[in-house]
């Protein structure tokens, strides 16, 4: 993370009171840890707030008595969701910590709202680098990216970054 230091560097006091709160938007995925990671490295720097958010989908190929309320599928998932934001914040110190929300829906626009909710200065979130149709109709990430009205850093695994130094929940 010593580019995260670079930049903060140089860009000095104005960047550090410009961020305060971040939002981090994470998955199940292989690129959670190194999405969670690069948020607490920039939190830390800048000493702002980080909240953690984990968006629900329903495949609509799950039939509708499975997630009918109140025993339903969706508070199972929500609570297992819930959990596993706050292992990944229990993992980390000298953070501050925002509530973790979990939150049902379409997963761009839920993040774009939990944004505006928090009033978050930063979106921190990572890119799969889909292929195919998911590359023709647009990722979670671009489509974050291009309706946002905030700062989104969009982090990319590469080559030279071979795992995360933390290794949160196993992906799903």
């Amino acid at each position: 993370m010593t580019h995260l230091r670079a930049i903060g560097a140089q860009a000095g006091q104005a960047t550090a009171s410009s961020f305060q709160t971040i939002l981090v938007p994470l998955d199940g995925s292989e690129m959670a840890p190194v999405v969670f990671m690069t948020a607490v490295e920039m939190a830390k720097l800048l000493t702002a707030r980080l909240h953690l958010l984990r968006v629900l989908t329903i495949d609509p190929a799950f039939p509708p008595a499975a997630h009918t309320k109140p025993d339903g599928l969706e508070p199972m998932l929500a609570a297992d969701a819930q959990a596993e934001l706050e292992k990944w914040m229990a993992a980390v110190v000298d953070v501050d910590f925002g509530p973790a929300q979990v939150v049902l829906g379409d997963p761009w626009r839920q993040i774009l709202e939990v944004a505006k909710d928090l009033d978050a200065d930063l979106i921190v979130i990572g890119s799969h680098r889909y292929h195919g149709v998911e590359r023709i109709l647009g990722t979670v990430a671009s489509k974050v990216v291009n309706h946002a009205d905030r700062d989104v850093l969009v982090v990319h695994r590469r080559d030279r970054v071979r795992s995360a130094p933390f290794e949160g929940p196993e992906p799903r």
